[in-house]
């Protein structure tokens, strides 16, 4: 069963170390920041890494978050699932879209629902299977390839984090 409150405090800007408060910098108004900075030097240590996934992604916008949504939404995951809601809708994907990305593809179309059970495999096998890959490789490149599994496991991970520490939404 899943924390009903935070199991780490989730500090106020005004209480930040001056070290957190480097860290946390413009994205101090989230709880994820607000969190994480209890482990500053893991929290240094991410960051780049999920900046990379999300802003500097070779995958395009609207892909990474049909990637996205249905990953949380197998994790079961709140906190980055009420974002990406909006992240998804910004990329351009349709509430019905957003919505189907979560459940499992119905209603998508057939390159989107590929990425759907990318996300499935991935969570559920910890392995795309032959002909998902294969059907991926014939859209993206080896490096888009790569990505793709990455951004997959690191919102596994975050959804373990998320669920795990009990992150509320803002």
């Amino acid at each position: 069963m899943r924390p009903s409150s935070p199991r780490i405090p989730v500090i106020a800007p005004d209480a930040f170390t001056p070290e957190q408060a480097a860290l946390a910098g413009s994205w101090s108004n989230f709880n994820f920041a607000r969190m994480m900075v209890n482990h500053p030097a893991l929290y240094r240590a991410f960051m780049p890494f999920g900046e990379k996934l999300m802003g500097g992604s070779n995958l395009p916008h609207r892909e990474r978050e049909i990637l996205v949504l249905r990953t949380v939404g197998l994790c079961e995951e709140t906190y980055e699932a009420a974002h990406h809601l909006l992240m998804g809708r910004n990329a351009g994907l349709t509430d019905a879209e957003v919505e189907a990305a979560r459940r499992g593809g119905a209603g998508l179309s057939p390159p989107d629902q590929i990425l759907v059970k990318a996300a499935e495999e991935l969570v559920g096998d910890h392995c795309l299977s032959e002909a998902t890959w294969r059907a991926l490789s014939q859209r993206y490149s080896v490096e888009q390839m790569i990505e793709l599994v990455f951004l997959v496991g690191n919102l596994t991970m975050l959804s373990m984090v998320t669920n795990s520490l009990g992150m509320p939404c803002e």
